[in-house]
């Protein structure tokens, strides 16, 4: 498995779609689609019932093309609270946690109940979800490796 830190996740393996080569004694590594890669990885995130990591919460920003500034004038407050979000100094609140996640599915044109967001703020004790992020592509797309 390809542990796949560039993402700008810790706990992100690849079981296959990924070319290592290595060149002039230097190693080169491709994905064969990384735009559906990451989406995979952003359903994955927006799926768990669990809480946004700070670099989860960033990675969903980053996909959505969102500036810091841009996505702290919509979730009112500064800037600076976005980047202390990332940087995991404050934590996130569910509510806004929630709105990320309506944000990306809004953008990739999914339909979600209102409920789900609903219970995902009112779950105080969300239940652990796996902390790896298991991935193989699958003829022309990503899917979750089952645990």
């Amino acid at each position: 498995m390809y542990h796949y830190t560039e993402s700008g996740l810790s706990n992100v393996f690849l079981k296959n779609g990924v070319t290592v080569e290595i060149v002039d004694g230097e190693e080169y590594t491709s994905i064969d689609d990384m735009n559906g890669l990451h989406s995979a990885i952003a359903q994955t995130i927006v799926n768990t019932n669990k809480p946004l990591a700070h670099d989860e919460f960033k990675f969903l920003r980053i996909e959505l093309n969102i500036s810091q500034k841009i996505l702290a004038t919509r979730f009112g407050v500064d800037e600076q609270t976005i980047a202390r979000y990332e940087k995991g100094q404050t934590k996130i609140p569910r509510t806004t946690d929630a709105a990320l996640r309506a944000l990306y599915m809004e953008s990739q044109e999914k339909n979600n109940p209102v409920s789900y967001f609903l219970d995902l703020l009112a779950d105080t004790q969300a239940e652990e979800a796996a902390s790896i992020i298991r991935l193989e592509e699958i003829e022309d797309h990503w899917e979750k490796v089952a645990d």
